[in-house]
């Protein structure tokens, strides 16, 4: 709960290529190392992400990207932080935030929680328009993110919380033969457009094999569909915290699932 979001415009084509040369010129200027000279050629705008106190003093009155956005980015970031106020997240904007890559674009952000000392961050990423392009092919925007599973952990113990509960999923379906996989499969999509966090086995694995995948996603329940199920027209329920098993119509388990796990939910609640 202790994480901040910190966001920020890196601009586009529109207007970043003019400020990259305007800062350039303000660090070219600078008594900079020799490998800090070296970066500002390269990706100036990471001189800027320097945590060496010597550097952040240098840099202090360094011009700002966010300070010269083109009339379209500056609309931009201004409908991407008014959709944030609307939905009331807390966002800091980071004028001197940067992204280790040049083809981010317009909106960047990070998560980053104090009580990891110096490398706070705990995931970050951004827009990028013209990737795909880049790529060879079409011309789509895209965003993407990473997020530090150890930082998330660390943060975690930092704020002394738990990690909470460690199921993978709530329903793991055991389909045997070709005919059950297909009608699992179905269930399953069903299942999951209800919310129900589900998967099933997708190999040739016997009975037990295929339990062991359930036990391994600390399932709540199992489905097992056989050729005898479907000939009856019905599938096995188990219910793995209490170790029964139940034969249930095909049309009534995925309601029966979506109450009690709702039922579940709200008591934990």
């Amino acid at each position: 709960t202790g994480y901040r979001l910190e966001i920020t415009s890196l601009g586009d084509s529109t207007c970043r290529p003019a400020y990259r040369q305007k800062l350039q010129e303000f660090l070219f200027a600078l008594p900079l190392d020799e490998e800090t000279r070296r970066r500002a050629e390269i990706n100036p705008l990471r001189v800027l992400d320097d945590k060496r106190p010597e550097v952040q003093d240098m840099t202090a009155d360094a011009p700002l990207m966010l300070d010269h956005l083109s009339p379209e980015t500056q609309e931009h970031f201004e409908t991407v932080t008014g959709l944030l106020d609307d939905m009331g997240v807390a966002y800091v904007i980071n004028p001197r935030m940067v992204r280790g890559l040049d083809y981010y674009t317009k909106t960047c952000f990070e998560f980053v929680h104090d009580g990891l000392g110096a490398q706070s961050g705990i995931g970050g990423g951004g827009r990028y328009d013209g990737l795909m392009a880049q790529l060879g092919g079409q011309e789509l925007s895209g965003i993407g993110f990473g997020l530090g599973i150890d930082r998330t952990l660390l943060a975690l113990q930092a704020e002394q919380a738990e990690t909470g509960d460690t199921r993978r999923v709530d329903v793991f379906g055991v389909p045997m033969g070709s005919a059950a996989k297909r009608a699992m499969a179905g269930m399953i999509n069903e299942l999951r457009r209800n919310g129900v966090s589900s998967d099933m086995s997708y190999g040739d694995r016997g009975l037990k094999g295929a339990m062991k995948g359930a036990d391994r996603a600390h399932a709540r329940f199992a489905l097992i569909l056989g050729d005898r199920e479907l000939d009856n027209g019905t599938v096995a329920v188990k219910d793995l915290a209490a170790q029964t098993q139940t034969d249930m119509d095909l049309a009534a388990v995925v309601p029966y699932l979506v109450r009690e796990l709702s039922r579940e939910l709200s008591e934990e609640g």
